[in-house]
């Protein structure tokens, strides 16, 4: 029995073994991620693109068929009516339902804009509280006076009216004056000093403002070639030292 189980093990671990089969378009060297894995179909002899659908998607490209019960429109909007319609019984309900509609007994017709008024409301008396609330609101109310809550004033007090500031605060008051070199806005045109007109660029100026050679353009430059002297390199052990795991990291793997 152990025999048995030790080599199924054994052919476990050998399966697990193996290298990854690579995939059948697999490209080594790919210019791009963004390179087409195939050819895209081209237009054939009619100058139309044949395109190889499945059997779902053709299926699904059909249009809809309409419902075995379903019947056109009507040729005409008028049509006879049959004589069995016209001389069918109806029941009370419908006769009740296709009564009109009677004017409520407590109906009255629209008003005149036209009216009378009453001779009590001519001779009648306001009260107390609403020739208070006729009265037009005093302007010292709505102006003079700040409010910070509705119906509560906080008037300035005399104190405060009357009080001096100290030589701080008139420090404090004074505007801040302009910088010592202070300028203002220049003109949208000024003249050019002639020392600017004349002035000699350097070589390294020179040989920045020079446009860039057409022998030094590469049409075939490519970003993912690893040059040889890189493949070569070789880190210090200062580099392998950072590049190990930390020991609290580390588990050994479990067969």
């Amino acid at each position: 029995m152990s025999a048995a189980v030790e080599e199924q093990s054994n052919r476990r671990i050998d399966v697990l073994s193996r290298p990854k089969q690579v995939p059948p378009g697999f490209l080594e060297d790919r210019r791009s991620v963004y390179w087409v894995d195939y050819v895209p179909p081209r237009p054939g002899p009619d100058n139309t693109t044949q395109i190889i659908a499945t059997q779902r998607v053709q299926q699904l490209a059909q249009h809809r068929a309409p419902h075995p019960s379903w019947k056109g429109d009507r040729i005409t909007p008028v049509w006879a009516v049959s004589e069995q319609a016209k001389n069918a019984p109806t029941t009370e309900r419908i006769l009740q339902l296709s009564r009109h509609k009677t004017i409520h007994l407590d109906h009255k017709l629209e008003r005149s804009p036209y009216m009378t008024v009453a001779e009590s409301a001519k001779n009648a008396s306001p009260s107390q509280r609403i020739e208070q609330l006729a009265l037009p609101k005093p302007r010292q109310d709505r102006y003079g006076v700040y409010e910070t809550e509705w119906g509560q004033y906080n008037p300035v007090p005399e104190t405060a009216l009357r009080s001096t500031h100290t030589e701080r605060i008139e420090t404090l008051a004074m505007a801040k004056n302009y910088h010592k070199d202070f300028k203002d806005e220049r003109p949208v045109q000024w003249l050019v000093e002639n020392s600017a007109l004349n002035a000699i660029a350097t070589l390294r100026l020179q040989q920045l403002a020079r446009p860039r050679s057409r022998t030094m353009i590469k049409d075939d430059y490519d970003p993912y070639r690893v040059s040889p002297s890189a493949k070569r390199a070789r880190c210090t052990p200062r580099v392998e030292e950072l590049c190990v795991p930390l020991p609290r990291k580390i588990r050994t793997k479990k067969i």
